[in-house]
């Protein structure tokens, strides 16, 4: 079975961790681990984003750079791309007033030591099937913009005194569509999507023939047309039917997830 998931787990060796990793392994996730607050951030500054963090807040302050739970979830509330990962809080403490100092906003769940195992799996599979949630809508709100754009560039198209405002509107385009590309492939990778090669060929290829227009639009080769922003429109509904299948694996992963 492939693995879809990554999970950095940030726990002091011990009895927990052992057996955090012995729930975890059966799943087939990648699992990274650091034994303490220092160690989990030199492996930050080294690695990509996981899909999700498990930390145990109560983590041992040691050696020369002593970064505490508390101080590591801070600083991973300033790094792009590691604030918005889901994060699973381990303690012992009792404290009602824990969430209120986590200086983050992605908290999925704070679990209380000793905690049920089924309690502790059902967390992870929550919290990852959140974020495969989180990722279908955000690809469907670019689809949405790049719609928004292609409407925009249609309206314009048809008013000769609109041609700065159509050229604009046409890079703006240009730019959307190459992070919406980066996007998908971003996580395409890291999910293992079989079919991330031909997507990929199918984004350089549609990438490739919109530089091209857009570059003959501005050059004045190619003249401002409604039926030049139909070029646009084709490559971007034919993007759309090659993301619908990609759409259908995420959400089979995420049912064969909650199983």
């Amino acid at each position: 079975m492939p693995v879809h998931f990554s999970i950095l787990l940030i726990e002091p060796p011990g009895i927990d961790s052992q057996l955090i990793n012995l729930m975890l392994a059966p799943e087939n996730f990648h699992v990274s681990a650091a034994e303490c607050g220092t160690e989990a951030w030199n492996l930050i500054q080294e690695s990509e984003p996981p899909d999700l963090v498990v930390i145990d807040i109560d983590l041992p302050v040691s050696g020369q750079i002593r970064i505490g739970g508390n101080q590591l979830l801070q600083l991973l509330g300033k790094k792009s791309g590691w604030c918005d990962v889901p994060k699973i809080i381990l303690t012992t403490s009792q404290n009602s007033s824990i969430p209120k100092q986590l200086p983050v906003s992605q908290i999925e769940a704070i679990i209380l030591k000793p905690y049920d195992p089924r309690r502790f799996m059902e967390e992870i599979y929550g919290s990852l099937s959140k974020h495969l949630d989180r990722h279908i809508q955000e690809v469907n709100r670019q689809h949405i913009h790049l719609a928004s754009l292609i409407q925009e560039l249609s309206t314009l198209s048809s008013k000769a005194s609109e041609k700065n405002a159509f050229h604009q509107k046409l890079k703006a385009f240009l730019e959307f569509t190459s992070h919406h590309f980066a996007f998908e492939e971003k996580f395409m990778c890291q999910h293992n999507y079989p079919d991330f090669s031909t997507h990929h060929q199918n984004h350089n290829q549609l990438l490739t023939e919109t530089n091209t227009l857009v570059s003959e639009i501005v050059s004045g080769s190619r003249p401002i047309q409604p039926k030049t922003v139909d070029l646009l429109k084709r490559d971007f509904f034919d993007d759309v039917s090659d993301d619908e299948r990609y759409i259908t694996f995420l959400k089979k992963v995420r049912t064969d997830l909650m199983r």
